[in-house]
């Protein structure tokens, strides 16, 4: 008991001392013109002869600079993955969409004893007129058919170069074409730009005419349908029927277009 009484007053006796010696050093310090304070550095340097070896500072440097290289590489090897990721996903829409047509063009034609070449528009001239991909390479010649995915007639070649072809389309001004109808009636068929004249070359006509066809007799490959007159206005003259249609409907570079040839 009387040992912790000792060891308390022991505490309190330091702490005095503390205190005291540091009001000392402060009135000192003050009334001395803080000579002390002058004395004590503002600022502590630390000076060391430690050194690290050029050898690893060079091996480090080699890492980084090895490492960036890296991945430099590694960012074009992914931007060309991209890219090829692109061209064969176009490829694959391509080929899908082609396959697509082919199914349909399947279902709307009778003569499974053609192959039917796929082509497209490629660009439109200076004179209007449309060129299509294909040509003497595909052994595509002029008078060729040009049908739709739904097989209908829209035009057929009008000149055949290497890997190309002109076509004459409805909205060609150059269009000429001889087409029968059910009954072995003869029209001839020619165009403005903007409206489609059918011209009867018979003076029998009793009855409507309805949908002309192509014809082998005019040096078509095979009979495909034309185009249907039933719901237009019909005009005899002479007793000859003409008939005059606006081209609505026109090709876009998104058409899907097939040339049928023999085997």
């Amino acid at each position: 008991m009387q040992s912790t009484q000792v060891i308390g007053i022991r505490k309190y006796v330091v702490y005095f001392l503390f205190i005291f010696l540091s009001g000392l050093l402060s009135a000192v310090d003050y009334f001395s013109n803080k000579t002390l304070s002058n004395f004590i550095p503002e600022q502590v340097n630390f000076i060391s002869n430690f050194q690290i070896p050029d050898r690893l500072l060079q091996n480090e440097f080699s890492s980084l600079s090895s490492s960036r290289a890296d991945l430099v590489a590694e960012n074009i090897r992914l931007k060309e993955e991209l890219s090829n990721l692109r061209v064969l996903y176009v490829e694959n829409q391509e080929l899908q969409n082609n396959i697509e047509s082919y199914h349909l063009l399947i279902k709307n034609i009778s003569d499974f004893e053609l192959t039917y070449y796929s082509t497209s528009l490629i660009l439109k001239n200076s004179t209007d007129e449309y060129l299509i991909l294909g040509g003497r390479d595909y052994n595509f010649e002029p008078g060729d058919l040009v049908i739709n995915e739904t097989g209908y007639v829209v035009g057929y070649l009008g000149e055949v170069f290497n890997d190309y072809s002109i076509l004459e389309s409805f909205n060609s001004a150059n269009f000429n074409f001889r087409a029968l109808d059910k009954n072995n009636n003869i029209f001839e068929v020619n165009s403005n730009g903007k409206e489609l004249i059918f011209s009867s070359l018979e003076s029998t006509l009793n009855s409507k005419v309805g949908m002309l066809y192509s014809d082998i007799t005019f040096g078509h490959i095979n009979k495909f349908p034309l185009f249907d007159l039933k719901s237009y206005e019909q005009t005899k003259l002479n007793n000859k029927l003409t008939v005059t249609v606006p081209i609505d409907e026109m090709l876009t570079f998104q058409s899907k277009l097939f040339i049928p040839k023999s085997k």
